[in-house]
């Protein structure tokens, strides 16, 4: 028994599964919780004892004592354990908690009337039991030894069967073990009376607290393991036994429950068993955990270990998962969980090609880890009104930074026995919003109809209204709709097609460039009218009357519940032409299959919903943004009145603002905002939450958060003021507008494409950020009589931020000795000239678009020429002859008025010093004299210059 998870101390009788300081005493979900008394006068297993008295939230929970004396319990929330238990795919596997009996069953020998109801893990010779959501009855008969069927207790202890006592003290049936008693609660207590003083412990049932993702190192070699942790309690679905989870961490994102065993043995893995349950997360009480996703990014690999034997899982019936990494629990109910085996083998490697400077992504719970390969070297408020702020007031915000957003508000504070969300498909909460520029939204929308069937014409129209003119929700009231199941919906978007029309870019109309967003939530329908299943909806647009024909602009497979999808060049193209009024059709039934379909049935709760389109670009040179944000903030803990959430921005650049997949990053809705910014915004232009409060008397009045955002003018510099050929040069670019993410170390790579005209500078797409010059000069490659000489590209540079939030990128070449002329038609040597940088600065400290060089910061660095000489071989003179060699070369940053000093090693080691002349630019020229009385072998030349070494050559 794990005592360090508990205070052992205070409860030295009693020990319960689920207290663990790390996650604040937090469980959630359908967790069962295992309860364990250790109590030396009552742990003997041949005479008889009385049951321990413990209770859980005053309800009698009945103890069993085991084979090893102690005296055991398992319980579970009735409601989760059911709909855990409405999954499996396959008896006895995934969350199968067994088969139900209700409390008023008496055939398994004790009494359970105060529960809500008990699991057994055996059906045969029972009657009357029930499986998944379905309404409890009373069991009849008695449990045989057959098939366990319990895959939540997989190793309890087994049960005392001595005979000189009642099986398990208490006269349980011995195959009813492990018995699982349900109950409904919110927050938990439980006690024991042992006599002389009660121990208890107190969990909260609410999501779980101090969820963690890391790795275990910064840097990755090629061909190196990547270790991933997760401490996630709610993961430890089994106290007796170390849980496995197994994910596709790709398309399709799923996640199930032992597909193989805490060994590696399949279990789910190859049957109807293996469900997916990243459909039913939230139903099982998962917040934002539960699913792990990675970006391998080219950079990394899947395999297999002894924990999960196989590259991919399928469930018997064709359906394959082939991109799976599997987590395994390190300990019973220990809530850490890793990728790795006894054998220190992880299932993700680095691929031994993978290039320096790259990465990759691994995200859970909404915490996201970058995987980057490389080699190591060695505002409280008082008052009775809301407040809402950004940050700490003090620090300016700054790009790929995450500041808190804080808001104080009693009026949100509903529960105040747990913590409440602020989410958007909530009708009671009111979102703080942040706007910038004009996106299209529900704010006009009205005339909401529901359809019973896809091809109805003729609806039902639904009282709908947007109470908050500043999150723009559409809170939709079914009262006045009769019950009934729907197929489709549609509104009045309250907005003329030239509106929406206005704040598109299309792309066919000449300096137009950029992408086109649509925006979405419809939780609230899956939560209230019973849409679970969003793939075969389609969104069109019709326009003058619903009769009219209609543009698609989702088709069937691209919707969820929520979203942020981009809209083809094609439907703007389509929309552009269309006029009058703008309506929204929703069909959730597509393929008129009675898929998708949902019910009205006198709900107690009305549905917000939102739809947005946003577009990001460029408009005759000119940044476009408009976009919407809705922060969902969480409350810090019951009945505080506190909600917090997080802000983080990105600045677009010319790499970005048209990539699809950098516009993806953002996140419109949650309570860790991310948004993007295209231009400097600052004073009437800087960026506001608000947050429509009511007042005490009952008028909307609008609270703000503002705070300038402004742009950098980025720095180049180098590591050294001169180099030598070879010698590794290190470039250091500094403008806090290139981080993009808080958890990320950013990238920008050389662009490698021999047909670009920007060839080997960093950039993207044919757009450059940053190119080198030697002599004036870019560092770029050219073929001379068929052969290749390379350019910066061949250097392997790249530019890596120094870590997740600095800002500051540095790359790393050696200084070549050659270079390709600016005609790319003849090699050059790179002695006796400058090596600069410049840096295309898409948005300046004042807004503007710049270029920053090296020389434009000061004197561009200058670096030394080898010493050359006329010949490096040279045949002893005879008869009285002299040879000459002549020594030449340059000098940079050369001091003025100190000679260059020459020192002359001979063969025998004997040296001669003698001092050369520099010229204005530090060109020098010497004489060294061979005669017939010379020594053979070979002469070192040794430079130096104000006590420095300034270069080195020899000859024979």
């Amino acid at each position: 028994m794990p005592i360090s998870q508990a205070d052992a101390g205070s409860n030295p009788n009693l020990s319960v599964s689920a207290e663990n300081l790390k996650f604040e005493n937090h469980f959630s979900g359908s967790m069962v919780i295992e309860v364990v008394i250790l109590n030396s006068n009552i742990n003997d297993t041949d005479e008889g004892k009385g049951e321990p008295d413990v209770t859980i939230n005053g309800k009698n929970l009945r103890m069993v004592q085991a084979s090893d004396g102690n005296w055991y319990a398992y319980f579970a929330n009735v409601d989760k354990a059911k709909t855990a238990d409405s999954t499996v795919g396959l008896a006895g596997e995934g969350l199968d908690f067994g088969v139900f009996c209700g409390r008023g069953t008496s055939s398994l020998g004790i009494d359970l009337s105060e529960t809500d109801g008990v699991a057994i893990p055996r059906s045969s010779g029972v009657t009357g039991f029930t499986n998944g959501e379905i309404s409890f009855s009373s069991c009849t008969g008695t449990p045989a030894n057959s098939v366990n069927l319990n895959n939540v207790v997989r190793k309890a202890k087994s049960i005392n069967t001595n005979p000189l006592i009642s099986p398990g003290q208490i006269g349980l049936e011995p195959n009813a073990w492990p018995l699982i008693q349900l109950f409904s609660f919110d927050d938990v207590n439980i006690q024991y009376n042992p006599g002389g003083g009660v121990q208890q412990v107190n969990l909260e049932y609410d999501d779980i607290q101090n969820i963690f993702l890391e790795l275990d190192r910064e840097n990755y070699p090629q061909n190196s393991e990547v270790f991933v942790t997760i401490r996630d309690i709610q993961l430890n679905q089994d106290p007796t036994d170390e849980d496995s989870w197994t994910f596709n961490i790709d398309s399709p994102n799923s996640v199930f429950y032992q597909a193989y065993d805490s060994s590696g043995r399949s279990s789910a893995n190859g049957n109807t068993g293996l469900v997916d349950l990243k459909p039913n997360l939230s139903r099982l009480g998962f917040e934002d955990n539960g699913l792990l996703s990675i970006d391998l990014n080219n950079i990394m690999e899947l395999k297999s270990n002894q924990d999960q034997p196989n590259t991919f899982v399928d469930n018997g019936a064709g359906k394959k998962y082939s991109k799976i990494v599997t987590l395994v629990e390190e300990g019973p109910y220990s809530g850490i969980f890793d990728n790795v085996d006894d054998n220190d083998q992880s299932t993700i490697r680095i691929l031994n090609d993978a290039p320096r400077g790259q990465t990759g992504r691994i995200n859970y719970n909404e915490q996201s880890v970058s995987v980057l390969t490389g080699s190591s070297t060695a505002g409280v408020s008082l008052g009775d009104d809301p407040v809402i702020s950004i940050g700490d007031g003090s620090t300016s915000l700054r790009p790929g930074t995450e500041f808190s957003v804080i808001l104080f508000d009693d009026d949100q504070n509903i529960n105040s026995g747990s913590r409440d969300h602020l989410d958007v498909f909530r009708e009671t909460a009111i979102t703080p919003t942040l706007q910038i520029g004009s996106p299209i939204t529900l704010e006009n929308s009205f005339d909401v109809q529901f359809f019973t069937n896809s091809d109805d014409l003729i609806g039902i129209h639904s009282n709908s209204l947007v109470s908050d003119k500043k999150s723009d929700r559409l809170v939709i009231d079914t009262s006045n709709v009769a019950n009934g199941k729907f197929e489709k919906i549609s509104l009045n978007l309250g907005i003329p097609a030239s509106k929406l029309q206005s704040i598109l870019i299309d792309s066919s109309v000449p300096n137009s460039f950029g992408t086109n967003w649509l925006n979405f939530d419809l939780q609230s329908f899956s939560n209230d009218l019973g849409i679970s299943d969003f793939s075969d909806t389609s969104v069109e647009l019709f326009f003058g009357s619903l009769g009219s024909s209609s543009i698609t602009i989702v088709s069937p497979g691209q919707m969820s519940s929520n979203g942020f999808i981009p809209l083809s060049d094609l439907v703007v193209k389509a929309i552009s032409s269309k006029s009058g009024s703008v309506f929204v059709v929703i069909n959730f039934d597509s393929s008129k299959d009675d898929n998708g379909v949902g019910t009205i049935s006198n709900e107690i709760n009305k549905q917000p919903i939102v739809f947005d389109f946003f577009s990001f670009g460029l408009v005759d040179n000119d940044d476009v943004n408009n976009s919407i944000y809705r922060f969902e903030l969480e409350e810090t803990s019951d009945n505080s009145s506190k909600f917090v959430g997080t802000l983080e921005f990105a600045v677009t650049n010319q790499l970005n603002i048209l990539d699809p997949s950098f516009i993806r990053t953002i996140k419109t809705i949650g309570d860790e905002v991310k948004f993007i910014v295209t231009d400097r915004l600052v004073d009437e232009k800087g960026i506001s939450i608000n947050y429509s409060d009511i007042a005490k008397v009952g008028v909307v009045v609008t609270t703000s958060a503002k705070s300038d955002i402004n742009t950098n003018s980025g720095r180049v510099s180098l590591d050294s003021t001169t180099y030598r050929f070879g010698q590794p040069v290190t470039f250091t670019l500094n403008d806090p507008d290139l981080n993009l993410k808080n958890d990320n170390i950013d990238t920008y790579q050389v662009i490698n494409d021999p047909t670009s005209t920007s060839v080997d500078t960093v950039g993207k797409d044919g757009n450059i950020l940053l190119e080198i010059l030697i002599k004036d000069i870019r560092y770029k490659r050219c073929t001379i009589n068929g052969v290749e000489y390379g350019g910066l590209s061949s250097t392997g540079f790249s530019l890596v931020e120094t870590g997740t939030t600095t800002g500051i990128f540095k790359g790393v070449f050696k200084m070549p000795s050659q270079i390709c002329d600016k005609s790319g038609t003849k090699l050059i040597s790179s002695a006796g000239g400058s090596l600069d940088a410049k840096y295309h600065d898409a948005l300046d400290n004042s807004g503007e678009s710049n270029i920053f060089s090296l020389s434009s910061n000061g004197k561009s660095p200058q670096y030394s020429s080898k010493p050359e000489l006329s010949q490096n071989k040279i045949i002893l003179p005879t008869n009285g002859k002299v040879e000459n060699i002549v020594l030449s070369g340059n000098i940079s940053n050369h001091k003025v008025g100190i000679p260059l000093t020459i020192i002359l090693v001979k063969p025998d080691g004997v040296t001669q010093t003698f001092p050369a002349s520099l010229t204005v630019k530090g060109d020098y020229k010497g004489i060294i004299s061979i005669n017939d009385g010379s020594l053979t072998g070979t002469y070192d030349i040794q430079l130096s210059h104000n006590n420095e070494d300034v270069g080195f050559t020899s000859f024979i």
